[in-house]
């Protein structure tokens, strides 16, 4: 299996713990170059890289990401939903991708997909579930900082690399 975006290594550490071999890929290793050769891997998981770059940069990865994966692998990833109180909101960089001008996020940019969005971005997967999930109770302050804004609404996906 594929982390990408390990972020503080929770994820890593529960994978490792229930007996399943990760190859964790720190958030500073843009996944648009994720390590090892085609059909590489069995699955992957994401709860957060995909969730920033441009329209562009997002393609780029989950193509990579379809490199590195064997056909047939599950995918678990989150993605970033125009529903979303942030859609809209800092410096516009494309159709779907904006930078915050202020808070713990100033200028990394995040992009933001509407249900069909999705789909058009997962070209090479086919979703098995896309789920759109309020996430502030779910990830709490720890994820987000403790700013008041609220409203964040993310896109659980399950897929299957074809």
């Amino acid at each position: 299996m594929i982390e990408v975006g390990s972020g503080s290594g929770r994820n890593t550490r529960a994978l490792v713990d229930a007996g399943i071999p990760v190859v964790s890929v720190p958030d500073s290793t843009p996944y648009t170059q994720l390590p090892g050769t085609r059909d590489n891997y069995g699955a992957a998981l994401s709860t957060h890289a995909y969730l920033h770059g441009t329209g562009a940069k997002l393609r780029a990865g989950l193509a990579e990401l379809r490199r590195v994966l064997m056909p047939g692998s599950p995918v678990f990833l989150t993605l970033g939903s125009i529903d979303d109180a942030r859609y809209g909101l800092g410096t516009p960089l494309d159709e779907r991708s904006f930078a915050p001008g202020d808070g713990e996020e100033a200028g990394i940019p995040h992009v933001y997909l509407d249900r069909d969005g999705v789909i058009e971005m997962l070209f090479g997967f086919a979703v098995t579930a896309l789920e759109a999930v309020e996430v502030d109770d779910v990830v709490g302050s720890w994820a987000h900082g403790d700013d008041a804004l609220g409203g964040r609404v993310h896109w659980f996906v399950e897929a299957r690399r074809q």
